[in-house]
């Protein structure tokens, strides 16, 4: 990312007049500039300073780990959740039957059937989110500056953007149902389900973004 000219000149007049690195990054910080540019501007000093360009850390490898950690733990998060979905509409169904359905027997059937698929994809991919999430988690103990990561910012957006989608959705055909005279219990309890589930991953993932903010605002002070 290119430095500000600005900012550049004024690092570079103000070392030359003798303030060191701290009370630049003090007096910036307070002036609202962020942790990123104030170093980038002093990184582009010191690069004229000694005619050597900064060293970029090789992190290819962790860049690849990172990357397949994150998709790993967000398809299994899609096949749990879709399954889980899936298992308690067809428990609500069982639960809550519709006297007007018919070949009820052949639909118990396939319940049965459906519940099965839907606890294997539960029992397989959940165990597994948990894992991966453990290994990102500790990771991110290690080295906070993951926190900061484009590929966990990208997926943890994306996750919270599809889990809006869901629920605006849901409560949009929740709502054209209810104005029709059309809610019935079986749909009601399903919107529920739906909300139910989207709305915890929204808060979990909106609720780690902020720990990160917040995490971070706290280690540049």
């Amino acid at each position: 990312m290119k430095t500000d000219s600005s900012l550049l000149d004024f690092v570079e007049a103000a070392r030359a007049q003798g303030a060191s690195d701290l009370v630049l990054v003090g007096m910036l910080k307070g002036r609202g500039w962020t942790d990123a540019a104030i170093y980038r501007a002093l990184g582009a000093h010191y690069e004229r300073l000694t005619g050597l360009q900064v060293p970029a850390p090789k992190r290819t490898a962790a860049a690849a780990k990172d990357a397949f950690l994150y998709l790993l733990a967000f398809s299994t998060l899609g096949t749990w959740s879709i399954a889980l979905g899936s298992l308690m509409f067809t428990l609500i169904d069982k639960w809550i039957a519709d006297p007007l359905s018919l070949n009820w027997n052949s639909y118990s059937n396939y319940g049965d059937y459906n519940i099965a698929s839907s606890m294997a994809a539960i029992l397989v991919a959940f165990p597994i989110y948990l894992f991966v999430m453990r290994l990102i988690l500790a990771e991110v103990r290690k080295h906070p500056e993951k926190l900061e990561s484009d590929i966990r910012k990208w997926l943890t957006y994306i996750a919270l953007l599809i889990a809006a989608g869901v629920m605006i959705g849901d409560l949009v055909t929740a709502l054209t149902y209810f104005l029709r005279g059309e809610l019935t219990a079986r749909f009601l309890a399903k919107v529920i389900t739906v909300i139910a589930i989207s709305g915890g991953i929204f808060w979990y993932y909106l609720s780690s973004l902020k720990r990160a903010a917040s995490e971070a605002l706290h280690a540049s002070q």
